[in-house]
């Protein structure tokens, strides 16, 4: 009996690390879930080619167009929580994963924002769309930010959760060193779950790397780059985001025409924790009823 003792405790420790990683899409995971086995809602899914990557891409439904950007180190997946209801909305929804993340591939190229922009309008030309709300969480979000400043012509309404303009505005992380027993007990769960998310699977430690790389030394967009970009622009921004709240302010002011929404007790992860908030906020800014 004495030897289950150590093997009920892994058990636990692994049921409790999980339910922390998924606790906040129980719900919305098993609504998006019954929607895409039921749903008879028209899908085109594909992948484009360029530079030396294949970039995976799913429309759903008809109606005016939605892109949906995710954050990095995630998946197009991750706006389960807004596809059913944006797709029932009689929108258009695409979504894309970034390059290496997702179905996506590499490729060969140095990870950047420039290259995922690029990528995202190869997706559009292969679609036919012409002109497309965004919606960009994090890394997609910045993205959703170059597309305005680069293809203002392309682009309709752009909403920025969490999104940084410059490397500063991300606060400093803080010390949490796991403990050797946690360290040998969690490490290889946390591994595994986000290897999953990112959908790396087991590329997913060089992947965060060169992620994290990038996240040290971009975007480096200016005061005049941002007064550029005249799409109306809605900066969402958790209370307690990793993003910083004088950063989100000042990114809303240097717009052309940006405004900006804090979501109170929310963290980075506001599309999936404050799902119904994000989504009343991106019904009233895009005029879905």
């Amino acid at each position: 009996m004495k030897r289950l003792f150590p093997i009920a405790w892994i058990v636990l420790i692994m049921t409790m690390s999980l339910f922390v990683w998924f606790k906040p899409m129980s719900v919305n995971t098993l609504n998006y879930l019954i929607w895409k086995s039921l749903t008879s809602t028209q899908v085109e899914a594909g992948n484009i080619e360029y530079q030396g990557a294949k970039i995976h891409y799913v429309s759903y439904g008809q109606g005016e167009p939605i892109l949906l950007l995710h954050g990095g180190l995630s998946n197009k997946l991750s706006w389960f929580s807004q596809i059913p209801w944006l797709v029932s909305s009689g929108r258009r929804v695409i979504l894309i994963d970034t390059r290496g993340h997702g179905y996506s591939t590499k490729g060969h190229s140095k990870l950047s924002y420039q290259i995922f922009a690029e990528d995202t309008l190869q997706v559009l030309d292969k679609l036919g769309i012409q002109r497309a709300d965004v919606v960009g969480w994090s890394d997609g979000g910045i993205i959703a930010l170059l597309l305005g400043l680069e293809a203002p012509q392309r682009i309709g309404k752009i909403i920025a959760i969490s999104a940084n303009f410059h490397p500063s505005g991300v606060l400093p992380e803080t010390d949490s060193t796991p403990s050797v027993a946690e360290h040998f007990l969690l490490k290889p769960i946390t591994d595994w779950v986000r290897g999953i998310w990112s959908g790396a699977g087991e590329q997913h430690p060089s992947l965060e790397a060169e992620i994290k790389t990038l996240w040290r030394t971009e975007p480096q967009l200016g005061q005049t780059d941002l007064q550029a970009i005249t799409a109306p622009t809605m900066v969402v921004v958790g209370e307690n985001d990793i993003i910083d709240l004088k950063h989100s302010n000042d990114l809303a002011r240097l717009l052309a025409n940006g405004r900006i929404e804090v979501i109170i007790g929310a963290g980075h992860a506001a599309p999936v924790t404050h799902a119904q908030q994000i989504n009343q906020l991106i019904a009233s800014f895009l005029g879905i009823y």
